[in-house]
């Protein structure tokens, strides 16, 4: 036998002796990655909560059914804020102790106003859910989202009511609890409205309580027949001010923002908010192949079809999954998105400017029978 073949099994048996030692060079790493997710998940603004968590943990589930990062699953871990920015500095503050990669959330403008600091001290990632405050644009931070800020969305509906509704006087009542959003949807209305000629608006604010009197509310909106009445307030509230409205019998034009226009708003507002219009971030004719497929996976799951709060979540969610999978070494993830720029939606393309800020559109709805009817 010759030297090379005698020392072959020697050589073999060495080789495996340096593997046994060295395991862990080869053992394939499944360590879950832990992603954040913030929202109210209880409380009267909820459902934008509850929608959010669902697209949110569909991306995930289909992210790992694919085989997740390299083998490791990523978890997706809860926290309520509750609405509140206050809650939402706890369980941020939370979410960073435990060295989370990366946070989905919030879901509402004033909590992210909050929050985003702490992701930003803290070099975490915060891709916002329906976060559209203009106080968060054009800030170099942590903080990324995937919808347009309030800017866009409220002339959109400025120029519909003006055109094609004849509105001159409006009347917004505006939900202080949410002030980071409300505020900023409500004074870019006022710019928008403002700028056509005859334009003119009246603003009642207040903030969401156990002892809102809804009564006086709805009679200090009607006060001087406006030609639209507009609430910017979430679903619960609208649906109160809605029936108030309805036995007063106002004959403004009934307005939402985007806050209110959730699936909640027709089960528990019925008929007092037939002939709503109702602005959504997303287009309900959508036959992108995406859309449907995502459509019908959250149909079969949560027994109801998706609304805007679940589609922004699904794609802020996939966002970051696509830079975790895509992260090239000794680069952020912040850089990482900035580099790929351009994300593919449910819906539309979404392309990040160096600030994280997106442009995106309002589609305008009016409630007809209980379902929201796309306007043309």
């Amino acid at each position: 036998m010759s030297t090379a073949r005698r020392f072959c099994p020697t050589f073999i048996a060495l080789l495996a002796a340096l593997c046994v030692g060295t395991a862990g060079c080869t053992k394939q790493d499944t360590t879950p990655i832990q992603i954040g997710f913030v929202a109210g998940l209880t409380g009267k603004a909820a459902d934008l909560g509850i929608g959010g968590r669902n697209g949110a943990q569909l991306a995930i589930d289909a992210f790992n059914a694919a085989g997740g990062l390299n083998g490791r699953p990523i978890n997706l871990i809860l926290k309520d804020d509750e609405s509140s920015g206050e809650r939402g500095k706890l369980v941020v503050g939370e979410l960073v102790a435990s060295k989370v990669t990366a946070i989905v959330g919030p879901m509402t403008s004033a909590v992210a106003a909050a929050t985003a600091p702490i992701a930003n001290d803290a070099g975490i990632l915060m891709m916002g859910g329906t976060v559209t405050t203009t106080a968060l644009t054009g800030i170099d931070d942590q903080f990324f989202r995937v919808i347009g800020s309030t800017t866009a969305h409220s002339a959109t509906m400025a120029n519909y009511l003006y055109e094609s509704r004849k509105v001159r006087r409006a009347h917004l009542l505006v939900n202080l609890a949410n002030k980071a959003y409300a505020d900023s949807w409500a004074t870019d209305f006022d710019t928008a409205l403002k700028a056509r000629e005859g334009g003119s608006t009246v603003r009642i604010d207040y903030t969401s309580s156990a002892t809102t009197s809804f009564d006086e509310l709805a009679a200090r909106l009607m006060k001087g027949s406006p030609d639209a009445i507009i609430l910017v307030t979430h679903t619960l509230d609208a649906t109160h001010i809605a029936n108030r409205l309805a036995k007063r019998q106002s004959k403004a034009v009934h307005v939402t923002s985007e806050w209110a226009g959730t699936g909640k708003l027709n089960e528990l507002g019925g008929a007092s908010v037939e002939g709503f219009v109702v602005p959504q971030y997303l287009d309900l004719n959508s036959t992108r192949p995406a859309y449907l497929a995502f459509h019908a996976d959250y149909l079969k799951r949560f027994q109801q079809p998706p609304g805007f709060p679940a589609v922004v979540a699904y794609n802020a969610t996939q966002v970051l999954l696509r830079a975790l999978r895509e992260q090239q070494t000794g680069e952020s993830l912040k850089q990482t998105v900035l580099r790929l720029k351009t994300f593919e939606g449910l819906q539309e393309s979404i392309r990040f400017d160096a600030f994280g800020d997106v442009q995106s559109p309002t589609y305008l709805t009016e409630v007809r029978d209980g379902n929201y009817v796309p306007l043309k």
